[in-house]
């Protein structure tokens, strides 16, 4: 199950999640995004780590994390954030840092 509140997620361990991602500009207008953009959505154990567990890139605004990225890995908090980059050197972290819960499963 997918839970998002605030930014902050729930997901249980070895389910498929696909989230829709709406960037705004910071005059709150929505931000289009173009071909060339590369949208990074990154999952690390703590904001201060260098091992980046998954990172998957937007597709047609949406991020899909596949069951078995996840049924591997520890129940428990991780970290994620969403970077956009440009072509133009651009480089803006469109949502902060914010936890993702794995939450336990019985059906494994």
């Amino acid at each position: 199950m997918l839970k998002v509140v605030n930014n902050a997620i729930s997901l249980t361990r070895g389910d498929t999640a696909t989230f829709r991602l709406e960037i705004k500009n910071q005059d709150g207008t929505p931000y289009d995004i173009q071909a060339e953009d590369q949208v990074l959505f990154t999952i690390k154990k703590s904001t201060k780590d260098t091992d980046v567990i998954i990172q998957k890139a937007a597709i047609n605004n949406r991020i899909t994390i596949a069951a078995k990225e996840t049924e591997s890995l520890a129940y428990g908090t991780y970290y994620y954030d969403v970077e956009l980059r440009r072509p133009d050197g651009l480089v803006a972290t469109v949502i902060p840092p914010h936890v993702l819960r794995l939450t336990e499963e019985v059906t494994f």
